[in-house]
Order: C-alpha cells, then structure tokens, then sequence
C-alpha cells in the first residue's frame, strides 16, 4: 500500500500538558488526521512558515534548505515512517545533483519544517496512519460543496475547524497516541 500524502492543518497545544502538537491531515480522506506531539522550537518554525513569517537572517531550517539549495540537492519527499514505542520516525529523500537518492533519518518535526520550507510533498506510512489516527467529525471539517471548489479554504476557515477540534477533545482521546518525539 502506498504512503498517505498529508498537509500541514495546524498547529495545537495538547490540554494535559501544554505541548505542542503538529496535526497533519490526509489529502485524500480529511477527516483523518495525524497528530504528532513536537517541541516548542519546532512548533514554532512551523506556525512561522504557516503565518508567512520571514526573518532578515536565516534560522536553523532556512540554513539548511539554503545549504542544500547551494550544493544541488533537492529534497524530493519526507515520510512520517515509522512508529515505535509511541515515537514517530521519519525520512527525509534527498536527490543529488548526481541524481541518486539518499535517505535520512529525521525526527517528524524537523522533517515537516524542512517539507514546508522547500515545497517538498508530505507523506505518511500505511501504518503509522492506520494505527496513530484520528477521524474528524463531519461538522468540523471543510467540505468542498460548501466552498468554490477551484479556491482552498481559507486560513481563518483552517483555524476554526483546527479550533473546534482542539475543543472538543478529551483527556482520553490523548492516550491512544504516541508520546513526544525523541
């Protein structure tokens, strides 16, 4: 079975502990989403990539997207690929200027903030996805009959839905999911 591509829906913070929470929703089912317990840094360059936020001088993932752009490598794809022991695990695949592939071992957040800084797709392991997943209620999600099917919704419409998940979660509902990167 092929590795689910996802998208980026937001950033929450888990009401038990205040952690930060990236929460990545399948392209082709969006009521199922994968949320993924990250560190503040983390979190953080990802809601700046997700705000448009830019600096005068490069952060950490700007540097490294600027030193792969500068030494011809391309990052073709990341993938959420693995789940061991409640920790997730991902690869990042770098094509050289040679062509050839290479694969690196990455944690998921580093992995989702370099995705989004060079434009590379997002994916998720078959069973990462069946196993870490949550369905989102109906009435919490955008559906395409109710916007112009040729615009995305729009940010405020993400941070509603991404709101209103967030408020009707439970204590429980965070048991069932792994427990912060490493």
């Amino acid at each position: 079975m092929k590795p689910y591509e996802v998208e980026v829906w937001g950033i929450a913070i888990d009401p038990i502990n205040q952690s930060p929470i990236v929460v990545l929703k399948n392209k082709e089912n969006p009521r199922e989403v994968l949320p993924i317990w990250i560190g503040h840094p983390e979190a953080s360059g990802i809601m700046m990539v997700l705000n448009g936020v830019d600096f005068i001088r490069p952060l950490t993932y700007d540097l490294i997207k600027n030193t792969l752009e500068t030494l011809g490598v391309v990052v073709e794809k990341v993938e959420i690929s693995d789940i061991r022991e409640g920790t997730y695990y991902a690869t990042i695949y770098l094509r050289t200027p040679e062509g050839e592939v290479k694969e690196v071992d990455s944690r998921p957040s580093d992995a989702i903030n370099i995705a989004l800084r060079t434009g590379a797709p997002i994916f998720v392991a078959p069973h990462v996805m069946d196993s870490s997943k949550v369905v989102v209620d109906e009435a919490l999600t955008v559906q395409k009959e109710e916007t112009n099917p040729a615009e995305p919704p729009s940010g405020e419409q993400k941070d509603e839905n991404l709101k209103k998940w967030i408020e009707n979660l439970k204590p429980e509902d965070f048991q069932k999911f792994g427990k912060e990167e490493n």
